[in-house]
Formats: C-alpha cells, sequence, structure tokens
C-alpha cells in the first residue's frame, strides 16, 4: 500500500507488541520480524534498515515487500528532494491489528479496542450489581466482547480478548476464583464465557497487568526485582523479575490480602474464611467506618484517591490498626522474596500523613538483622489500570501470526 503525505513525520511510532524473532523457525519469518521491530523503532527507509540490521539490500528489500503485501507496513511519499522520485518512508500500519481488553474498575467493566499503537478505538462501560453470580458476569463479560470485537475497523484483524481481573485468579485455566465486589461468584469459567464469540482468550491478574505496564513505561527501575502491593478494595500484591510477572505455573499466587491474622478470627471474609487481612484492612471492611464519619466517600478508588487526600485519617484508631498489620505482613513478603524495590499502589497513600506514618511502621520492621529494607515508592494511580501490560502478550501473538501468514 502506498500513501501520499505531505509535511513532516514523527519519528517513533511505538507498538504495544514487538514481534520477537526467536519465536520464528524459518528464516524469511526472522526477517520481517526484524524488520517490523526496526521500523517501529525509528527506521524509516530500506537503506537505514540494511544499515541498523546489518542485511543485505536484497533480503531488506524483499522482507518489506512481503510485509507491504500483509498490510503491516505503509509506503508514504514524502516532500521530493531534487529531482526524480520522491524519498519513501515506511511506516507501520498501526490498524492492521487490534485487541479488545476488559478490566474491572469498581464494581464496573470497562472495555476497550485497541490498536497496535495503543489507541484506543472504542471504549464501552457496563455496572454490575454486588448481587451477580456467574451467568449475569458472563453475560456481561460476552455482551462487551462482541461489541468491541465487531467495532474494529475494516481490515483490522482482531487478535482476541483480554479480561483482566481482581481477586483471585487461575490464569492457566481461565478462571476467576473468588472477588470480593462481586462475592456471590466462584469459579467463574471465563474463557467459555467469551472465547466462542470473541475469542481467543487471555486472562491475567489485574495487579500483573498494572506491574507489566509500569515496566513498559519504565524499563530502569523495574530492571530489578520489585514487589507491587495494591491495597484498596481488596488487598494483593505481584512480584516482577526483569520486568516479567511471576506466577506459580499460571495459577493463584500473591493473594496476602487472604492470610489469616492472629486476633481476627472473629471477622468473616468474602472467601468464605475467617481472619483475613482484609477484614481489618481492605477498604471494603474500612469504608463504613470511614463514612460514619464522611459519609460521601465513595467505592471507586479513583475517586476515593481524590477523597482522602486532605482527611485526618490517623484520628481514625481502625486505619492505624489497618496500617499496623499491612506493614507487618509486607515486611513478611520482603522477608520471602527479598525485591528491591516494592511500590504502593492505594487510594488511602494519597493521604500525606498515613503515608508517613505506614513508611515508618514498614521500617520499623526491618528486614533482617544487618540488611537494609528494600526501598518503598507511593504511587497510587495504577497506570491506564494496566491496559497495555494486558494487552500486550495476546495482541504480540496476533503480530506474529500475520507474520507467518502466507503473503
Amino acid at each position: 500500500m502506498f500513501i501520499n503525505i505531505s509535511g513532516p513525520l514523527g519519528a517513533v511510532q511505538p507498538m504495544l507488541a514487538m514481534p520477537d524473532e526467536h519465536h520464528f523457525t524459518e528464516a524469511p519469518e526472522r526477517d520481517r520480524a526484524r524488520v517490523l521491530a526496526a521500523i517501529a523503532a525509528g527506521a524509516r527507509s530500506r537503506p537505514e534498515i540494511g544499515e541498523r540490521l546489518g542485511m543485505r539490500s536484497t533480503t531488506t528489500s524483499r522482507a518489506v515487500a512481503e510485509l507491504l503485501s500483509r498490510r503491516l507496513l505503509l509506503e508514504a511519499s514524502g516532500e521530493p528532494r531534487g529531482r526524480g522520485r520522491p524519498a519513501a518512508t515506511l511506516l507501520v500500519n498501526a490498524r492492521r491489528a487490534g485487541v479488545s481488553v476488559i478490566h474491572v474498575a469498581s464494581r464496573s467493566f470497562v472495555g476497550v479496542l485497541l490498536d497496535l499503537g495503543g489507541q484506543v478505538l472504542e471504549r464501552r462501560v457496563v455496572t454490575v450489581e454486588p448481587e451477580a453470580g456467574n451467568a449475569a458476569l458472563g453475560a456481561v463479560l460476552a455482551g462487551l466482547a462482541v461489541g468491541l470485537a465487531a467495532a474494529a475497523p475494516r481490515g483490522m484483524s482482531h487478535a482476541g480478548t483480554v479480561v483482566s481481573v481482581s481477586g483471585l485468579v487461575d490464569v492457566r485455566r481461565r478462571q476467576w476464583l473468588v472477588s470480593s465486589r462481586w462475592p456471590r461468584m466462584r469459579h467463574f469459567d471465563i474463557e467459555a464465557a467469551i472465547a466462542p464469540a470473541a475469542g481467543p482468550v487471555d486472562v491475567v491478574r489485574h495487579l500483573d497487568a498494572d506491574l507489566r505496564t509500569r515496566a513498559l513505561a519504565d524499563p530502569v527501575t523495574y530492571s530489578e526485582d520489585v514487589v507491587l502491593l495494591h491495597w484498596g478494595w481488596g488487598i494483593g500484591m505481584s512480584y516482577a523479575v526483569g520486568g516479567q510477572p511471576f506466577g506459580v505455573a499460571g495459577g493463584p499466587f500473591g493473594e496476602i490480602g487472604h492470610w489469616r491474622i492472629n486476633g481476627l478470627e472473629a471477622r468473616s471474609c468474602g472467601c468464605g474464611r475467617q481472619g483475613c487481612l482484609e477484614t481489618v484492612a481492605g477498604l471494603w471492611s474500612l469504608l463504613p467506618v470511614l463514612r460514619s464519619r464522611w459519609p460521601d466517600l465513595a467505592e471507586d478508588e479513583d475517586t476515593l484517591l481524590g477523597q482522602l487526600r486532605g482527611l485526618d485519617l490517623l484520628a481514625v484508631p481502625e486505619i492505624h490498626e489497618a496500617a499496623r498489620h499491612m506493614a507487618r505482613v509486607l515486611g513478611n513478603v520482603c522477608r520471602i522474596l527479598f525485591p528491591a524495590h516494592v511500590v504502593v499502589s492505594s487510594p488511602l497513600m494519597g493521604n500525606a500523613r498515613l503515608w508517613a506514618h505506614f513508611d515508618a511502621l514498614f521500617r520499623a520492621e526491618g528486614l533482617m538483622d544487618g540488611m537494609a529494607p528494600p526501598r518503598l515508592h507511593n504511587d497510587p494511580l495504577a497506570i491506564g489500570h494496566g491496559i497495555t501490560g494486558a494487552a500486550a502478550p495476546l495482541l504480540g501473538r496476533g503480530v506474529e501470526a500475520l507474520l507467518r501468514e502466507p503473503g
């Protein structure tokens, strides 16, 4: 495909999912993957691609032609430079592939359709009552997935649907096991609900997607071992090594909110047990107490972040108890994983006095004799709710499938 463009072109068109040449067994496929990655990184002409990759001109031209025939590239004519044909510029066709991402925000499901460059082409929101069970949640997710896939523009290959959820998740089986937002839901098979109409389906833990998104945005900081602690409606953690979230064979992982705490045995948790950390520190347990002082507090964590900022939270005894338990649990997590950094994501931590108090409690916990505790960072806002981190793996597989297709 050849298009005419007058005026300057952007230097780099980032892709959410870069193809990995090591995933290909055939040399022409690897060449196509390398050339596409080079153009996504800023190369704009055949000679520049050949110079960057150390590739022969004939090999470069063949790979570019094959990418153009697959419509993964666009070729644009720029302004003429002297006599002859205008210089040609190669661009990634961001609308060639897309992916749907559905994630949980408070008691709503937010669905977006993304193109290769991460641009949102469609956005839909559905609120679900807390009494909803498996059937109701399945109907909502299926409806969202079908609508998003249908919104893909002509010529776009839809790579599938990613569902990013909080709570206890079995990623390998694509099942959502437990959620404090919808306590009647149990062992919900997300793939079975969506795949027939808008598959293939990936299911990810929201915290893993959030951590992957942060690593994509700041690869230097996240090159070391990092724990991401979310202290919100529920409580959980993710752990990344070299920017890649860690999981035990794709099964449930990181649900520290359901660690049982001595002295809390009389408190019932939405998971069906008693004495969990969330019963004293989760926002679902703290919010009634806080609303007795400040009745207008919302359930939505993004809204709460702004509301809690200026309040005297340390005047609430239950907040002191919650912070004490959270600092102790986080200290124990660090004695298991020994991370270099801990990032705390919580609407409560938008309150500067409470953050300083929590930081002091964590440092008082210590790590082990003679060992400094990991660096503690306060980053209360999820970056785009982890959308790009959720989308990247499935979209990457979609791009690799296009690279393998016959021209």
